[in-house]
């Protein structure tokens, strides 16, 4: 943890200012201490170089469950990505949606394992604050850039965000608020934490209703198997996943290569999900992540785009990628229509 992010921070439980108290350090990083709210008397630790900024209880029952999930696919080392300068996620919604450059002060809501945090942080962008609710991906999220000069690393909850308003001039959240017990409340934070002006972006998984038959019929079923792989253990669902990804990729991924070679048939191949792979275990972390999540939401387009607008954000673009890219604005003040509160 850097000193410097201490200015950022607030109490999830009051938004109350906190002060640090150190107890290893080095040069430039925090390892080991406390953060103390003076409003309501809450301590929260900071462990392993990461401000641990929980309350006591979650926002919603389901909150642990998904953490633990997603935690344990992103510790899991045959899954997680091996370098950290992949272009990924925001890169992604920046070519969708013609987003301009970030400066200033970033907000990954929901970093993962810390991929996008470390691209940002490596470049020539602005400091980033990626915030992570899962051990396991806070874990990874700090091994891969907590080194990083620019780089900062919370473990959170989204729906309880413990930054200061009005913070960030750009915030961004790919594929994080549909897995979200509450993703209207989530996003009414991210609005909050975002400056007048700021740039705002979410992806958020569609309901495929404006696609075809088979897309359509492949979910479905993928929704028939959550009703049991969602009760499985992390560990017992990793290793069906890693079973089962030779599989999806014979059917899915190669013969999206072959059919992608003819003009006659690209239209079925781009309808074909799962067609991304690299190779035959490729897929386990994709797997992993889509029938472990305990809540999942999809949206039309009118309504990933109600669901910004419902925060006090103004659309400004719309992008698809087997999901719904949201590119928006948060008014100045004086166009804001009410307060904006969780």
């Amino acid at each position: 943890m850097k000193p410097r992010l201490v200015e950022h921070l607030r109490c999830p439980r009051c938004r109350g200012r906190l002060t640090l108290t150190i107890d290893v350090s080095t040069s430039d990083e925090i390892l080991t201490g406390a953060l103390a709210c003076a409003a309501c008397g809450a301590h929260y630790p900071v462990r392993d170089g990461v401000p641990r900024l929980l309350p006591p209880e979650p926002s919603h029952p389901l909150v642990r469950q998904t953490a633990e999930s997603f935690g344990y696919g992103w510790a899991q080392p045959a899954v997680e990505p091996v370098a950290a300068t992949i272009p990924w996620h925001y890169v992604k919604m920046q070519r969708s949606l013609n987003l301009e450059r970030p400066t200033g002060l970033l907000l990954d809501a929901g970093c993962g394992d810390g991929i996008d945090v470390a691209n940002h942080a490596l470049g020539e962008g602005p400091d980033v604050i990626g915030v992570e609710v899962s051990d396991g991906g806070i874990a990874q999220s700090w091994r891969r850039a907590g080194h990083l000069p620019r780089a900062h690393i919370v473990q959170a909850d989204l729906c309880r965000l413990p930054l200061a308003d009005r913070t960030f001039d750009a915030v961004y959240s790919y594929g994080v608020l549909h897995h979200i017990p509450h993703p209207d409340v989530a996003a009414r934070e991210l609005a909050r934490v975002a400056r007048p002006g700021a740039s705002i972006a979410v992806y958020l998984y569609e309901d495929f209703v404006e696609r075809g038959p088979l897309l359509r019929a492949a979910l479905r079923a993928a929704n028939a198997f959550r009703v049991v792989t969602t009760r499985l253990s992390p560990r017992a669902l990793m290793r069906l996943c890693r079973v089962a990804s030779p599989v999806v990729y014979v059917l899915c991924a190669v013969p999206y290569r072959c059919l992608t070679r003819f003009s006659g048939t690209r239209g079925i191949a781009e309808s074909m999900p799962f067609r991304h792979a690299q190779g035959l275990f490729g897929l386990s972390g994709d797997l992993f992540d889509r029938f472990g999540a305990p809540v999942e939401y999809r949206y039309t387009r009118a309504g990933a785009t109600a669901l910004v607008e419902a925060a006090g954000l103004r659309v400004t673009a719309v992008g698809n990628d087997r999901g719904w890219m949201i590119a928006a604005r948060k008014p100045a003040p004086a166009m804001m229509v009410g307060p904006l509160q969780c």
